[in-house]
């Protein structure tokens, strides 16, 4: 009986820092889905300097329904990251006190529940791997029936309020250029200052991090060197989209191995001197 106990003790260690992880998921997954107005303050924050360039403080609905529409998105994100805390934290407290009770159907039990969590976690990055191009294609749809609607900054659309918030830091403008903006107004105000006669949108000047306009001339002439008119955004949302996704997809390949690794660990203590 004591032959496993170091075996044992791993998987102590193991469980509880798993445990731990499953609570801290379940903690901001409850707050993505039931903790909306603290989810809101934050990304009110991040919008700060958007507004203050467009003068929205006093026009707070459509800046809601942006902010609305970022929860309605990330909601089902939410519910998984909860979904996945429960998971983590049950299937660890059974792997738990079967190590700290050396008690074989509990170590079973364990074993077996973690063998399907890494079963799914590979069905996840699996999908991602062999879909990416596609998941990434829907972004760029959604993207692109924002700039169909788009107006003007002035107009404080949820449409306006996400193209002004994407399209400075991706250096971009529309889906290929300038020209997807087929329902552009011809006046705006940004930063103060009210433009006329634009032939592009306002957010398609370049910018700064804080959303200040810094292409010299812009918008009151666009050109290759004050704005992006000619540059589309579909490859660059389509590869920062990419690239950050990658990385959710590498930290479960890794998720991966260490199931699987805990598995086997499991299976060796049981095999060990289990009783």
């Amino acid at each position: 009986m004591l032959c496993n106990f170091p075996c044992r003790i791993l998987l102590i260690i193991v469980n509880t820092v798993s445990v731990l992880v499953g609570l801290v998921l379940l903690a901001v997954g409850a707050l993505m889905i039931w903790g909306q107005d603290v989810v809101h303050k934050l990304i009110n924050g991040f919008l700060n300097p958007l507004l203050q360039s467009i003068s929205v403080a006093q026009d707070a609905a459509q800046v809601t329904e942006l902010i609305g529409r970022i929860l309605t998105a990330t909601s089902p994100i939410g519910i998984a990251l909860f979904v996945l805390g429960a998971v983590f934290a049950i299937v660890s407290i059974i792997g738990y006190c079967g190590a700290c009770c050396n008690y074989k159907v509990l170590l079973y039990l364990y074993a077996a529940l973690v063998g399907v969590l890494a079963l799914a976690v590979m069905v996840c990055f699996s999908v991602y791997f062999a879909a990416k191009d596609k998941i990434a294609d829907y972004v760029v749809e959604v993207f692109a029936k924002s700039v169909k609607e788009y107006q003007s900054m002035e107009a404080n659309t949820a449409d306006s309020l996400l193209i002004g918030l994407l399209q400075p830091p991706l250096k971009c403008c529309g889906v290929s250029s300038s020209a997807d903006f087929v329902n552009l107004a011809s006046t705006d105000s940004y930063g103060g200052q009210s433009y006329s006669d634009l032939t592009a949108p306002i957010p398609c000047c370049m910018m700064n991090d804080k959303y200040q306009i810094t292409g010299a001339g812009c918008p009151a002439a666009f050109t290759n060197v004050n704005s992006y008119i000619n540059v589309g955004c579909k490859e660059p949302l389509k590869s920062n989209f990419i690239h950050y996704m990658n990385y959710v997809a590498y930290g479960l390949i890794g998720a991966f191995v260490i199931l699987l690794l805990v598995v086997l660990f499991t299976i060796l203590t049981i095999c060990i001197d289990v009783v």
